[in-house]
């Protein structure tokens, strides 16, 4: 059995419900869920926290489009489609663990996941500019930013200062026009400054884009959106909110629906593949 980090968040019990789902329970019971919940905190809890579980449960399992889990009454029913998306269970583990060295969590594989489904959404092009780098990518921020406006044929003015890793943003996605000749597309196009935010402390991280910071180092022909990705389901008490905050959300809700046949690429696939079946095998010991 996982462990339950947070056994008063309703956000929390919901996500380890769904972890516990995946991991190959067949179902779990609210009597089950009180009972564990019991033993974590002595006292029992009560009704009114389970029922804002389940409301949540069955909200998102209307907003899935992959059936991961059915509700029926007091039951939450596995189904054989969680164990079938690697990318699901890593968005679990990230959103009720975060970046931890107990199941050897790399926030990279995160950013990496959550850039395929921002790609997916512009149905365009990524650029991974968050750091640490990937090998392929330049350490030098200013050389990245360089090779960025390059990439979307903006106009590049000046760099961020060399103390500075990636300036607040992991993921730029772009939708260039289809022009005459491959490659030559013009400016002024849709494009995504986002962050990805794989820890639990999330909520913190929802305004601290520099977007004014962005706007100086290039002169973008039409002003680029924000981007918040998350592991976790952002609470519909808190959407708007957030939304303003951060600008177009990528919960884990999204993320996964933007990957419905995985993430693509075979080496960031395996990579997931191996940390969430060793993390799953783990729970079973």
């Amino acid at each position: 059995m996982f462990q339950l980090p947070d056994p008063e968040s309703p956000e929390a019990i919901a996500d380890w419900i769904e972890l516990e789902l995946a991991a190959g329970v067949t179902h779990i019971s609210k009597a089950r869920v009180s009972s564990v919940l019991q033993a974590e905190t002595g006292s029992e809890p009560g009704e009114p926290l389970l029922s804002d579980v389940w409301g949540q449960l069955e909200e998102r399992q209307a907003r899935y489009s992959r059936g991961f889990f059915s509700c029926w009454g007091d039951l939450v029913r596995r189904s054989g489609e969680a164990s079938d998306s690697p990318e699901y269970v890593a968005c679990l583990l990230f959103s009720l663990y975060g970046v931890c060295d107990q199941y050897r969590a790399d926030p990279k594989i995160f950013e990496r996941l959550a850039a395929v489904a921002i790609r997916n959404y512009v149905q365009g092009r990524v650029f991974l500019f968050g750091w640490p780098v990937l090998p392929d990518v330049q350490t030098d921020i200013a050389l990245r930013v360089k090779n960025v406006a390059a990439a979307v044929r903006e106009k590049f003015v000046e760099a961020p200062a060399a103390r500075y890793k990636d300036r607040g943003v992991d993921v730029i996605a772009w939708r260039p026009f289809p022009e005459h000749f491959a490659g030559e597309h013009r400016s002024n196009q849709i494009v995504i400054l986002a962050q990805c935010a794989a820890g639990a402390n999330w909520r913190q991280k929802t305004g601290q884009l520099p977007y004014s910071s962005w706007t100086q180092y290039m002169h973008w022909a039409c002003d680029p959106l924000q981007g918040f990705a998350v592991p976790g389901v952002v609470p519909t008490e808190l959407w708007h909110d957030i939304s303003r905050e951060a600008g177009i959300l990528f919960d884990r809700i999204r993320i996964v629906n933007l990957l419905p046949h995985g993430v693509g690429d075979p080496e960031l696939s395996a990579a997931i593949e191996t940390w969430t079946s060793q993390a799953l095998e783990e729970s079973k010991a």
